[in-house]
């Protein structure tokens, strides 16, 4: 627990204090926003290394000659 301390209404550790609460608070918001934004994007990039391509997936129905069908 944190001792109370006075500071002067206009001394550098009072504009100090006040930045770094405003960034604590400003930090909070955009890791919550940005792990849901990166939960995503990570999601879409695997969907997409496991799918193959649309060119691959067209190439892998002729892949293989049909002897039969010459």
């Amino acid at each position: 627990m944190n001792k109370a301390k006075l500071i002067k209404k206009d001394s550098p550790l009072q504009q100090e204090m006040r930045t770094a609460s405003k960034t604590k608070k400003v930090r909070a918001r955009k890791v919550q926003a940005r792990t849901a934004i990166e939960v995503t994007r990570e999601w879409l990039h695997q969907k997409r290394e496991e799918s193959p391509s649309a060119r691959e997936a067209f190439a892998s129905l002729f892949g293989e000659s049909d002897p039969q069908s010459a």
